[in-house]
Formats: C-alpha cells, structure tokens, sequence
C-alpha cells in the first residue's frame, strides 16, 4: 500500500484504479480504510480511488495526531498535494471522515467537486454518551472486543463472518487513545455553520435503521447546504459500506456520474 510522507510520518494512501475521475474515501471510527473494501472493488476501473487511513489507523502512522477533525482536514490538504492532486476531486467520508470531509470541504472549497457523507449530520446528537464511551475506551483500553461491541451497535444487517471478523481486527489495531481522541473531536465539533459555506453538490446517505444519526438531524444539515440530496438506504445501520456496499456503490456512481 503507497506511503506518502506528510509531517515526517507516513501515511497510507491506497490507489485503486486509474481514470481521470478521481473520488477520495475517508473512513470513520473503526477499521481505517478497510472499510470501504467492498464498495471500491466495485468501481469501474475507469475511476481513481484514492483510499486513505487516518493516522493510527491501518498502515498510517499515529505522529502528533490527536483525532482532531479540523487536524484530520489539514492532514487531507497536505496529503492531496504531496500525492501531487491539485485538480480539484470528489469525496465521500463516513461518520467521522463525513466530518472531516464537511471541514474540508469548507476550508478548500476549489478541490472539492462533490461531496458525499455517509452517516454523518456534520453535528452528535448525543455528546454526553459519545463522550460517555470515550470516556470508557480511555479507562478500559481498546481491544477485540471493544472493537467487535462497536461495530455491531451500528450494525443491523450480519455480515459475513469472515469479513466481520476482518474488520473487527482492523478496528482493534488502532490504539485507545486515538479511538477516544477521534470520539472526543466527533462530539464537540458542529459543523452546520461551516456547511452553509459549503456549494458543492452534496449527497447524504443514511441507512434508515441507523442508531447514531436520526433522518431529523439529516434534514437539519441538508437544509444549510446548497442543493444537497437526501437518500435513505431500507434496512440499513450506521455502516452502509459494509452493510450494502452495493448499494451505496451504485449511488456514489450515479452522483458522481461514474
């Protein structure tokens, strides 16, 4: 998996595909890049895919790294330029990455074509119990099983085995403290104000079974941006990537234009 040197770590930038259309994936709280496996290796091999791991997530190395979202922006903005991607692209981010994408988008508003947030209302609904499961990651550590009881409160569709287990082991890699800084950044960031500055197209996806984020707190973000379209996805929780990757795969093509 390419390495590309940002602030003297390195951080992993998968490169799948090599057309001229080129989509950005930033992962949420979990696997890293994994996450989106099932939905990339669907894409026509006519687009670029560029897969990031957030630092201390995946292959990327932690550094400084705090899990802030407007860090996990910057880190985006430094990351594109020393991959040499200076002609603006689109980007689709889930939960935590559909924040950064949200600031990023915000702060650089000319490398953004479109934009697509998967699970994500740019705010939490619920900060004290966001902050309340930081607060027992910090106590009790992160390991396979915290990583799996994550997972599967999202999750309202099984999985197959093999690729749960897969990414239950992904998610446990990462260290506590960037899970709890992650969560932490995730609860006290709003980004509605942010998003009113926003004119990219955007597209916000929500599976309609989703425990972390209502259609309420989707229609309050699609109001402050221009334009933004609203699709639910049946039966489905908080990980439409790995849920029904098909799915959303089909509607990040029909968005893009793919």
């Amino acid at each position: 998996m390419p390495l590309v040197s940002v602030d003297n770590r390195s951080v992993s930038l998968d490169v799948r595909g090599s057309g001229s259309t080129t989509v950005l994936f930033i992962h949420g709280v979990g696997p890293g890049g994994a996450a989106w496996d099932l939905v990339t290796q669907g894409l026509a091999d006519t687009c670029r895919a560029y897969v990031l791991d957030l630092p201390g997530f995946g292959k990327s190395e932690r550094g400084s790294a705090t899990g802030s979202v407007d860090d996990a922006a910057t880190l985006v903005h430094r990351v594109l330029h020393a991959q040499g991607q200076t002609e603006p692209l689109a980007i689709v981010g889930h939960a935590y990455g559909g924040l950064a994408a949200l600031a990023f988008a915000a702060r650089f508003p000319s490398h953004v074509t479109k934009l697509a947030l998967v699970s994500t209302a740019g705010f939490d609904n619920n900060p004290a119990a966001t902050l309340g499961r930081r607060n027992r990651i910090t106590d009790a550590g992160w390991d396979a099983g915290t990583a799996e009881d994550w997972l599967r409160a999202g999750l309202v569709e099984d999985l197959a085995e093999a690729h749960f287990d897969a990414m239950r082991d992904a998610a446990a890699e990462v260290d506590a403290d960037v899970i709890s800084g992650c969560l932490a950044s995730s609860a006290r960031r709003v980004l509605l104000e942010e998003a009113g500055e926003i004119e990219a197209p955007t597209l916000l996806v929500r599976g309609s079974a989703d425990p972390l984020v209502s259609e309420s707190d989707l229609q309050i973000l699609a109001a402050r941006l221009s334009g933004a379209e609203v699709v639910s996805t049946p039966g489905v929780g908080h990980w439409p990537s790995l849920e029904a990757p098909d799915e959303l795969r089909a509607e990040l093509v029909r968005f893009f234009g793919l």
